[in-house]
């Protein structure tokens, strides 16, 4: 007896598992989603550190910082 509740609970806990990995996924895909979607600016790396400030600066206004 104490082997069938041992065998659910564990199977209980799996599936509660998967079903947190799949909303953490989905969560994770979701911002991404939306990030993309602020069409941020590409930093190619060349321009100097005032195109790396101007690049900083458009992506802190896309995260609210």
């Amino acid at each position: 007896m104490a082997a069938v509740v041992t065998a659910q609970t564990n199977a209980k806990t799996q599936r509660d598992l998967e079903k947190r990995e799949r909303e953490v996924f989905a969560a994770g895909t979701r911002v991404l989603t939306s990030f993309n979607n602020q069409n941020p600016p590409k930093f190619r790396g060349d321009g100097g550190p005032a195109a790396a400030d101007l690049w900083l600066q458009a992506m802190e206004k896309i995260f609210g910082a």
